[in-house]
């Protein structure tokens, strides 16, 4: 874990370790702890567009890895009410139609408050880590008075470190020979990040977490 990591999490944490949501949100993660021992929670989202400040949720898929092993028993699926109208050119990417998220949608507060409970005192991994994440850190930020105060990876960037060159999800996976389903859920491109997260670190797992890529909220 470099200086600058550290500096960074003791600056964020000093910022909202006042806030009441804190202590029901937030538990230390050691980083001395082996991969193979770390709980990761895998997650992606689906969203009205690709402005992380503006984009409305619309999906949040995740998925727990314990032990290097997918849990597929307490996987997250929750649809979001959105509270103004999606633009039906995002309807094409993400496949949720306005009928569909009034019939499957829950209120915001209820999705984020469920997820901050699933993701308390995990590694939070994703492709492209950085736009799902922000777009859940600013609704647990309006809603609840903090961000996701987690340490994250991003499997991109993972594969970038060995392999030197950027791929998209598809590629990355194709390479990895991991079998491709019709997908493009949040809870389905959880699913394949898992597995190439979990084919990137594998012949780590005796390693100590910190010496990962981590970032941190």
């Amino acid at each position: 874990m470099n200086l600058f990591l550290q500096l960074r999490k003791k600056l964020i944490l000093n910022k909202y370790k006042n806030s009441p949501a804190f202590g029901r949100y937030y538990k230390e993660v050691n980083l001395n702890t082996p991969i193979s021992e770390t709980t990761f929670v895998v997650f992606d989202t689906e969203t009205s567009g690709l402005n992380p400040k503006k984009a409305q949720l619309l999906s949040l898929g995740a998925m727990k890895i314990e032990a290097l092993s997918v849990d597929c028993g307490s996987v997250f699926h929750r649809f979001v009410l959105p509270h103004a109208p999606i633009n039906p050119s995002s309807v094409e990417v993400h496949g949720l139609s306005p009928a569909e998220l009034q019939k499957k949608g829950e209120p915001a507060d209820e999705v984020i408050k469920d997820f901050l409970d699933y993701a308390k005192g995990t590694v939070l991994v994703g492709f492209y880590t950085s736009f799902d994440l922000r777009v859940v850190s600013r609704y647990a930020l309006e809603l609840f008075g903090i961000p996701l105060l987690n340490y994250y990876l991003d499997a991109f960037e993972l594969y970038r470190r060995r392999y030197h060159v950027s791929k998209s999800l598809d590629d990355v996976a194709r390479e990895l020979d991991i079998p491709l389903t019709a997908r493009h859920s949040a809870l389905d491109d959880s699913y394949i990040t898992a597995l190439v997260f979990l084919k990137l670190v594998y012949n780590r797992k005796s390693e100590p977490l910190k010496h990962l890529p981590l970032h941190f909220a």
